[in-house]
């Protein structure tokens, strides 16, 4: 019935999660052996497995287009029903594409009715599993002829799968049957059926294989009638173990799993350096470039290893630099290894002088790259002695006091939309993660965070209950990621907490003095974002309520009364409940002053009076000087002073509870909590500070303002004007060296832009070398750079036109793998209105990034279709990777530059005639570049990027811009002689 995938060696482990402990991967390789060797009970008797294949995922407009079910005995499949079903309605493309399933196979089937009573009578009394069972359930039970499915009992194998398999990257069918060499799914439903047969009995092994405490807990957490897939767990449950079942226990699970690992601290570089009887050393030239050679460090992780100039002149500059505690600037193409170019002089320099040096990134994708793939390699060849660990916020982490406590309340059920799920299934999969993990994020973790949110299993560093929490130390996640990293050698981290740190003095990350700021053309933003001040309406109104005069749980003074053991004295007594008292009364006041404060912020959209937003749900708008001077703004600012004196007064009283509660019995919780309002409360006095009295002028003040009213939506914000300075003193200050590295810092040719805004050379701290260095690769040779020379300018009233014939012509012409970068979502969306049927015609699968499409989804279809073709914006400029024939074009309609409405663009415009010049065409510029360099990933790529903004030839800037570009193969053509040139190509 479906073809099966042969199992390889080891092939299993690219399933499994970078970074699984070696005793887990050893177990998940053990299940496809216990499944046939295993014997499951009932579940080895009359089990049905089922798909179904519909129209689409809407139960009241959707319906079935093919049911295949098979029946298991033993794990054998002894039994079929399989039908197609004539769902009454054409079959969308899509569907059509993904299931192969067309209206002609279905013209003849039988109805709904009729195929639902068949397989009633083929399912009976047996227990029916299913991948994604709501879905199958809900649309075999739509008709009256599927009801009585409903008494059967349904076994989710997507449940089983994220419960017992949490480290596994994907848990779609066809991927885990490809890991396990099962079956292989096809997205038909007979296909799927065979392959989720295979695949049941060892996520039996897999629930089998898990501890048994686990098992036991994750059995009581709901009944059938809530969570059916439960039965599965009840099952192992009761099947007895050992003579005296281990009671379920958080920490015990821990332990068992990351134990007391000493992890002393590696050096700080600071005090070397001081210490007349101690210097630091640094690897010698030779020794870096020797290990570039093919006998080399480096040359010996590669079979094909062929040394790059380029590389090794990085390697170098990287190396003089930590030497001289120097700064460095270096743009590196494509192709040139920039990785190893500055791991291997970081890593000699840090295991030498048993120091930290710290490596920043702006994507995840980078980061996991370097710990779980170029320093695992990097460590081997360098003979096992480079530790190395990855670090990231608070909110990546699980918080294991609030998971603790989830278990102890019991999961719940929660509305999801209009419909009640179980917390179950998330929760379970929750604990069997951190069973299965030692210090990993959980931002690879697949559950439902609609039924169990984030904020639900995370902690902040204002909440977190630092040493009074009973995992505190190295079973706690964050701390113990943290200890990890003070005794690594390399830590690899993001740009967020890199500048996070430096915003708060310090505190998140160890004492580093290397630095190494990869992807840096983000590093700006990044450091921008850190060192701003907002009042966000959503925090605002959540603190209120938390601290308001009612009778809600979440009321942090009233759990103070209810939780902690008041004195058995009078006078304690009455001090304590005073104290209470004088917060709740002041908790009352700041609630009242806060929502007040809120609802005035949304006055300011009288000030779009351009609407140049208009048509868009949310505006940024430009608080210039004008608009803080007048009556409005001023009216807010008063409630703004208002809010504030309530919080100060709100703080003295928590501040007073918090010193009371230091020796009072069961305060522990509570008093970290109490603690955290308070520093949530300066944080907003503060900004009200800078925001609506003070306002200096090294920030530009803005707010976002929500046209909607679902939801609160609107905050004000101070930016930060220039980053530079404040770098300055927060970062050169403290270090010896801070390495800046991109593909693309320049813009025709001059690293001054970047230079000015990350405050290089500006002080006796910050003094910066610089390093060009041209790509590996042949860009001029593999990528051809079409300028059109026959739109009209972007503002004049037939440019859409033109520029859909120009999508349609291209998009033709090289029969799909295009990429489309806009600048503007309306005109992306006008744009697939027209382009996508025309093509459709040409049988090109055009997609569209669309409100509320997953982008992650798009950019996984993208690469499995070599044909597919996408419309996108703003997430697909960078860190997008797109190798060979999957993309051989980018087109780019305009060029990227910031809104003319951008608060940041108009202040600096507002302060300095040749802004537009210094700040907004270079940073188009670099975005360009960016997206240009999605084209050509590795040295045999080729493609075509299609610039169709005619102010490239009209305007002087253009010349910059084609300058800074990677290939200089630039061609002007019309749309004929490019659509021409294509078609030759690609015929």
């Amino acid at each position: 019935m479906a073809r099966s995938t042969e199992p390889v060696q080891g092939q299993l482990r690219n399933f499994i999660t970078d970074g699984t402990p070696a005793d887990i991967v050893a177990r998940y390789e053990s299940l496809s052996a216990r499944a046939q060797e295993g014997q499951f009970g009932a579940y080895d008797g009359n089990v049905v497995v089922l798909d179904t294949e519909t129209t689409g995922f809407s139960l009241n407009h959707d319906e079935l287009t093919q049911i295949a079910a098979a029946r298991m005995v033993n794990g054998e499949i002894v039994d079929w029903y399989i039908t197609f079903v004539n769902p009454g309605k054409p079959i969308p493309e899509d569907v059509a594409h993904l299931t192969d399933i067309h209206d002609d196979d279905v013209a003849d089937a039988p109805s709904p009715s009729d195929a639902l009573a068949g397989l009633v009578e083929f399912v009976g009394d047996a227990i029916v599993v299913a991948h994604n069972a709501d879905f199958d359930r809900n649309f075999t039970t739509k008709h009256p002829a599927g009801y009585p499915l409903l008494e059967n009992t349904w076994v989710d194998s997507l449940d089983l799968s994220r419960i017992a398999l949490p480290r596994m990257k994907s848990h779609r069918l066809i991927d885990l049957v490809k890991a396990f060499g099962a079956p292989l799914s096809t997205h038909r439903a007979d296909e799927d059926v065979a392959a989720t047969c295979a695949l049941f009995r060892i996520l039996l092994a897999a629930v089998q294989a898990m501890p048994p405490m686990l098992v036991r807990e994750i059995a009581g957490m709901a009944d059938e009638t809530q969570w059916p897939t439960v039965t599965v767990f009840k099952y192992f449950a009761e099947t007895p173990a050992q003579d005296k079942p281990q009671p379920f226990s958080l920490r015990s699970l821990r332990r068992d799993r990351v134990g007391r690992i000493d992890m002393r601290a590696q050096l700080d570089a600071d005090e070397i350096a001081a210490d007349p009887d101690r210097s630091l050393v640094f690897p010698a030239a030779d020794t870096v470039r020797d290990a570039f050679t093919a006998e080399g460090v480096i040359g010996s992780l590669y079979d094909d290893y062929e040394q790059r100039e380029e590389q090794c002149a990085m390697a170098e500059a990287v190396r003089a630099a930590f030497t001289g505690s120097r700064n460095l600037v270096v743009e590196a193409g494509t192709g040139v290894g920039k990785s190893m170019a500055y791991l291997l002089p970081a890593a000699l320099t840090a295991r030498d002088n048993r120091i930290t040096i710290g490596i920043a990134t702006k994507t995840n994708a980078l980061l996991d790259q370097l710990v779980y793939h170029e320093l695992p390699a990097l460590a081997e060849a360098l003979g096992g002695n480079l530790t190395y660990a990855s670090l990231k916020g608070f909110s990546h982490y699980p918080c294991l006091h609030r998971v603790e406590r989830l278990v102890v309340d019991g999961p719940r059920m929660r509305m999801v939309g209009k419909e009640e799920k179980p917390q179950a299934p998330a929760l379970a999969a929750l604990l069997s993660f951190i069973e299965q993990t030692d210090y990993d994020d959980i931002d690879t973790l697949k559950i439902d965070y609609r039924v169990l949110p984030r904020w639900a299993i995370t902690t902040t560093s204002h909440d977190c209950l630092r040493r009074k929490c009973p995992f505190f130390g190295t079973s706690c996640f964050v701390h113990g990621s943290r200890r990890r990293a003070e005794a690594s050698n390399i830590v690899v981290t993001n740009h967020s907490l890199l500048f996070c740190d430096l915003a708060a003095d310090g505190g998140l990350l160890p004492p580093i003095r290397y630095w190494v700021v990869d992807e840096a053309h983000g590093a700006e933003n990044e450091a921008r974002r850190a060192f701003s001040v907002e009042l966000v309406e959503e925090d605002i109104l959540s603190l209120a309520h938390r601290v308001a005069s009612d009778e809600s749980r979440r009321n942090v003074f009233l759990r103070a009364e209810r939780t902690v053991v008041a004195p058995n004295n009078e006078e304690g007594a009455t001090l304590f409940y005073g104290l209470t008292a004088k917060a709740r009364s002041a908790g009352a006041k700041f609630s009242a002053e806060a929502i007040d404060f809120c609802a005035h912020i949304k006055d300011l959209l009288y000030y779009d009076a351009n609407k140049r937003s208009k048509g868009y749900e949310n505006v940024d708008l430009w608080l210039n000087d004008e608009i803080r001077s007048s009556t409005l703004f001023r009216t807010l600012a008063n409630h703004g002073r208002a809010m504030a004196e309530a919080a100060e007064k709100l703080v003295t009283a928590c501040q007073e509870l918090v010193g009371y509660l230091d020796d009072a019995e069961g305060a522990a919780v509570v008093q970290r909590e109490i603690a955290a309002i308070a520093i949530e409360l300066k944080d907003i006095i503060r900004a009200v500070e800078i925001i609506c009295v003070q306002c200096p002028d090294q920030y530009v003040y803005a707010a976002t303002l929500s046209r909607k009213n679902d939801r609160p939506r609107n905050k004000l914000e101070a930016l930060l004007l220039n980053v530079g300075y404040t770098l300055n003193e927060t970062l050169y200050a403290n270090t010896h060296s801070v390495v800046f590295a991109s593909a693309t810092l320049s813009v025709d040719g001059s690293f001054v832009g970047f230079e000015q805004a990350l405050g290089l050379g500006q002080s006796e701290f910050s003094p910066a070398d610089e390093l060009m260095l041209a790509s590996s690769y042949n860009f001029d040779e593999h990528m051809t750079v079409y300028v059109v020379n026959d739109m009209p300018e972007p503002n004049e009233s037939s440019y859409l036109d033109v520029l859909q014939h120009l999508l349609v012509s291209a998009h033709r012409a090289q029969q799909g793998s295009m990429l489309t970068l806009f600048t503007n979502r309306r005109e992306m969306e006008r744009c697939f209105e027209e382009v996508q049927p025309a093509l459709k015609q040409d049988d090109l699968r055009l997609v569209c990034q669309k409100w509320g499409v997953s982008v992650k989804g798009l950019r996984d279809d993208f690469l499995a279709d070599e044909h597919l073709s996408l419309f996108a914006l703003k997430s697909f400029w960078e860190g997008f990777d797109a190798p060979g024939a999957t993309l051989k074009g980018v087109i780019i309609p305009k060029l990227p530059f910031a809104k003319p409405t951008d608060p940041l663009s108009c202040e600096r415009a507002a302060r300095d005639d040749a802004a537009w010049r210094r700040y907004v065409l270079p940073a188009a510029v670099l975005e360009t570049k960016q997206a240009a360099g999605r084209l050509i990933r590795k040295a045999d790529d080729r493609g075509v990027l299609i610039l169709a903004d005619k102010r490239l030839m009209t305007k002087g800037y253009g010349k910059t811009f084609l300058r800074s570009l990677p290939s200089q193969n630039i061609r002007f053509c019309s749309i004929d002689e490019i659509t021409a040139e294509l078609a030759a190509t690609a015929g």
